[in-house]
């Protein structure tokens, strides 16, 4: 029964990342869900709440602020795309097709960035490169989620309809992209243990 039991855990091992990186992001998950909690103001606006007596509210304005901003600089000098708005938390698209759709607190990817952090600080092995990896992959996700907006504003200021499609398989995307982030940190780290 012991032989057994060793021979299976021989045959997991490698794939040992796999499995972490999959209760992270449940566990990590359900903390963000239980530890963030939105309510309605007197005046209609959303509140955000961390822990139910911290207001991030403002926090959370001002990020979508700048992300619309950014948004609007890329699409207007970058790309120089014309026929949308960028206004009050609200993306505006006026040809070929009137729509709008409202840029949420939790299209900021902090969530995601929360998720991928925690998983590098809880990881046992590699503390060295943690000082670099972590700001360098932070911000690799935050602006993997800028991407994912403008390419979702884009597709959906040509064909609104297809809104909850884009939206829904955009976020997909965006963990299997942060699940070949993990695979690259788990190769440097591997890499590293080796090499010592």
């Amino acid at each position: 029964m012991k032989d057994n039991i060793y021979a299976l855990i021989q045959k997991l091992t490698p794939y040992w990342g796999m499995f972490y990186f999959a209760f992270m992001l449940i566990a990590t998950h359900f903390i963000w869900k239980w530890s963030f909690t939105e309510s309605l103001s007197m005046g209609g606006a959303p509140q955000i709440w961390l822990w139910q007596w911290l207001d991030c509210s403002a926090f959370f304005d001002g990020l979508v602020d700048v992300i619309c901003r950014f948004i609007d600089w890329c699409f207007s000098k970058v790309l120089g795309i014309d026929g949308y708005m960028v206004y009050n938390h609200h993306f505006y698209a006026f040809e070929p097709v009137r729509t709008m759709v409202s840029i949420v607190w939790s299209c900021t990817g902090m969530k995601q960035l929360f998720i991928f952090t925690t998983m590098l600080l809880c990881y046992p092995y590699g503390h060295k490169h943690k000082c670099w990896a972590i700001p360098a992959f932070g911000v690799v996700v935050l602006l993997l989620n800028l991407i994912r907006l403008m390419v979702l504003f884009y597709h959906v200021k040509n064909v609104p309809s297809d809104f909850e499609m884009w939206h829904e398989g955009s976020k997909y995307i965006f963990y299997a992209i942060m699940f070949g982030l993990w695979v690259l940190w788990e190769d440097i780290v591997r890499k590293y243990a080796t090499r010592n």
